[in-house]
């Protein structure tokens, strides 16, 4: 649908201009249109349906869990029937009254009998000489093991099947009397009597109530007012949610014999060996909402009709364009024709006058026109423009020694090493000589222009081999201005371009000057810390620091987060932000990541060494780490050689590990989560994350970035953007996790909203491993 709209926005000027131009579109708006309105009418109607099916359940669930708690009453009974028993096998008197449960109004009780040990009657309340049903319970219970003292076990057994006792359900409770012998409590429960209760509950068509037992036999069924009973579902698929942990749900599997699709939902009684199951009609349930959604389906086809008439009239009227389109068209394209030719003529005279003959790229007087433009544009722009005045080293020499030809040679590879190097939008000139000017546009900081000047540097000083048989070296000198600080128009920064080129061959061949020398000091220093980088892994420059993440019901630690630093021999403790940007633009954040891996879980075997206890370490990875064909192995191999659990390591990545390849992303952390690593989202909110990514990722948390944290006592949009962000979270099964908590008022706040877990410089800043050690044995904090 959206590729449909972008078509017409893109190409729908055009198509109307076209020869048959509006036939398409209109046909294209006509498809765009049907489609969103039988889009909506059907995606109304699925809502609609989803809403009916979840109510359902819902009024099924509520249903069962009244009759499995009314159930349960009545089983209790029989638990207080066996204290009587028991007091009666005592010889307390008057007992034996009390075991007359329709005297005392239970009806739900037929009759209630006493067996000694051997099995032999001794009471019955309905007056009987022997109970054969339940004397056959009692002799099989009595093989059983049996539970003494005041722990009473209910054994059900099965009913005779017959029309009018199949839901008489015998039942029999083990117990032990004072002088040791065994007895036995039996007694039958009318199940017919009990779901008659629920006989004016509407369940609607094919509507039913049944009490099951954990061997899938149904004791009764309570279907609109009738009673049934005696089904074994042992064996089918429709009984498996039995055999599962799962206390109430959903049965997914139909019915035997069900001829329609059901809703069916479950209650299992805590303490009884019983299970309540409600089951309703789909067709019925549904059937609701059949007038509505005929409503709705006549609507669409009328509009759909009218739709396909203004289709039909805009088809008229084009037709009748295009006939006046072919009388006009002979002559238009003879008047193109001539166009055509005056604009070639007119461009070749234009490239002759604005290019260098020689190199092909454009001269001084193109370079000034087209820099003024981009100068222009740049006033709107908060980027940075760099102007660049290049400068041959010894290019004088070259010409008096090799010749004019060998020179001309050397400056046309120049001009094409250059051009190659830059990307399409900036702007390269020769104004003479050996001299040439570029104009670099939208770069983000100095240091960018600084490697983009040290790159063309190492370009030119590439060897130009066989120029006329001679293997030519030769080394630029760069001199940069950047805008708008050391200029706002092209004469000004060309100026300040040539002084810089000036003092950069003073400084020697081969190199670059920023217009402000400033600007030197912080390029060299990237260039330091870029050359010592390996080695600064080598030797374990690099140190990790933690910072614990805290749980807000008791304030317990429950795990830390792993965070790099360097400690510089000579500039000290450097902070990553200083240094891991270099590291992404230089391809060596896999190798750093592969150290911060190996440093976290040698940390985490000196901490069990140390006998402290052990909380997850939360190890940052970039995006670039996640291409590493080598990630999973890595981190499997580095867990294996120190011996740490998989859920000691857990792994943090933030939004933008997914913008260039979701589904490449997605199979990795896929994988580790398989692997048994707990996986979260950092810096949620300040990235491209939407429902439909955030559903389909492998995650269990997500942190809320520190910027919706900051003022969230004091900013109402940041309140309710946590509030949202925590409840979307908890619905999709995620934990939340803010971080940047520095004060006891955003702590407050925080899980008054309902946050999990916190982090930030009010419980601790991230410190050594050595600091945390204390935190680890303590185990928790209290808030000031």
């Amino acid at each position: 649908m959206q590729s449909v709209l972008r078509s017409l926005k893109k190409h729908g000027n055009n198509l109307i201009l076209g020869e048959k131009g509006l036939v398409p579109v209109t046909f294209l708006l006509a498809f765009a249109m049907l489609t969103i309105i039988w889009w909506g009418t059907l995606s109304r109607m699925a809502h609609e349906k989803e809403l009916v099916l979840e109510s359902s359940i819902s009024d099924g669930q509520n249903i069962a869990s009244i009759v499995a708690t009314n159930l349960n009453e009545v089983l209790d009974r029989a638990s207080h029937y066996a204290k009587i028993g028991r007091s009666m096998m005592e010889e307390e008197r008057f007992a034996e009254l009390q075991l007359k449960p329709l005297l005392s109004g239970d009806p739900a009780y037929l009759r209630i009998a006493i067996f000694d040990g051997q099995a032999n009657l001794l009471q019955s309340s309905a007056n009987r000489r022997s109970e054969p049903e339940l004397m056959q319970l009692v002799q099989k219970v009595g093989q059983m093991p049996t539970t003494s003292g005041a722990d009473i076990q209910l054994i059900a057994g099965r009913p005779s099947i017959s029309d009018n006792s199949a839901w008489r359900v015998p039942v029999v409770i083990p117990f032990t009397t004072a002088d040791r012998q065994h007895g036995f409590l039996a007694a039958v429960i009318d199940l017919g009597y009990f779901l008659r209760l629920y006989k004016d509950i509407h369940l609607g068509d094919g509507g039913r109530i049944e009490i099951l037992t954990r061997d899938a036999y149904q004791l009764a069924e309570l279907n609109g007012a009738g009673l049934s009973a005696g089904v074994d579902y042992a064996g089918s698929d429709y009984a498996k949610f039995l055999g599962g942990q799962e206390q109430e749900g959903v049965i997914e599997a139909a019915r035997p014999g069900a001829a329609e699709q059901e809703i069916a939902v479950f209650r299992m009684l805590a303490t009884y060996p019983f299970t309540v199951v409600v089951t309703r009609d789909q067709s019925y349930v549904m059937a609701r909402l059949t007038a509505r959604h005929r409503d709705y389906l006549q609507r669409a086809i009328v509009v759909s009709v009218a739709v396909v008439l203004l289709m039909f009239g805009l088809l008229v009227i084009a037709y009748r364009q295009r006939r006046l389109y072919n009388v006009l068209a002979a002559s238009e394209q003879e008047k193109r024709s001539l166009i055509g030719q005056l604009e070639q003529e007119k461009g070749r005279a234009l490239l002759q006058a604005s290019h260098d003959y020689l190199t092909g790229i454009p001269n001084r007087m193109l370079f000034y026109e087209l820099a003024a433009a981009e100068l222009a544009r740049a006033r709107r722009s908060r980027k940075l423009y760099g102007m660049f005045f290049l400068d041959l080293d010894k290019f004088k020499l070259i010409n008096d020694t090799l010749g004019h030809a060998v020179g001309d040679l050397l400056l046309q590879g120049v001009a094409r090493r250059l051009r190659e190097s830059l990307r399409e939008y900036d702007l390269l000139a020769r104004l003479g000589g050996d001299e040439f000017v570029m104009l670099i546009s939208e770069m983000t900081s100095e240091s960018d222009i600084a490697k983009v000047a040290a790159k063309l540097v190492d370009v030119v000083r590439e060897p130009f081999p066989d120029l006329d048989g001679h293997d030519i070296e030769i080394s630029p000198s760069i001199g940069i201005a950047l805008y708008p600080r050391d200029g706002q128009n092209v004469e000004t920064l060309l100026t300040h371009a040539d002084a810089a080129m000036y003092h950069a061959k003073a400084a020697g061949a081969g190199t670059y000057r920023f217009f402000d020398s400033s600007l030197n000091a912080s390029s060299a220093r990237d260039v330091e810390l870029l050359t010592r980088f390996k080695r600064a892994i080598r030797d374990d420059e690099f140190c990790l620091h933690y910072q614990p993440r805290v749980e807000l019901q008791e304030f317990g630690l429950v795990g830390l987060e792993a965070l790099v630093r360097w400690q510089h021999p000579e500039h000290g403790l450097i902070f990553p932000n200083d240094f891991i940007t270099l590291a992404e633009e230089n391809d060596l954040i896999v190798l750093l990541g592969r150290w911060v891996i190996a440093a976290a879980c040698r940390q985490i075997a000196d901490w069990r060494a140390a006998g402290l206890p052990l909380v997850p370490v939360a190890i940052n990875v970039s995006p670039k780490q996640l291409k590493d064909s080598a990630l999973l192995e890595t981190v499997m191999e580095t867990l294996a050689r120190y011996q740490i659990e998989p859920g000691l390591l857990e792994i943090e990545i933030t939004e933008g590990c997914f913008i260039e390849d979701f589904d490449t992303a997605n199979r990795v952390l896929e994988q580790l989560r398989a692997n048994g690593l707990r996986i979260a989202l950092d810096d949620y909110g300040t990235g491209f994350s939407g429902l439909k990514n955030l559903k389909k990722l492998p995650i269990y948390a997500i942190k809320i970035d520190r910027s919706f944290v900051r003022d969230i006592r004091n900013d109402n949009s940041d309140a309710v953007i946590v509030a949202s962000t925590i409840s979307l979270a908890h619905n999709l099964g995620l934990q939340v996790v803010a971080e940047g908590v520095e004060s006891k008022e955003q702590l407050v706040h925080l899980k008054t909203a309902g946050c999990d877990q916190v982090q930030g410089f009010y419980f601790k800043r991230p410190v050594p491993a050595s600091e945390i050690v204390e935190i680890l044995r303590r185990g928790r904090f209290t808030p000031s």
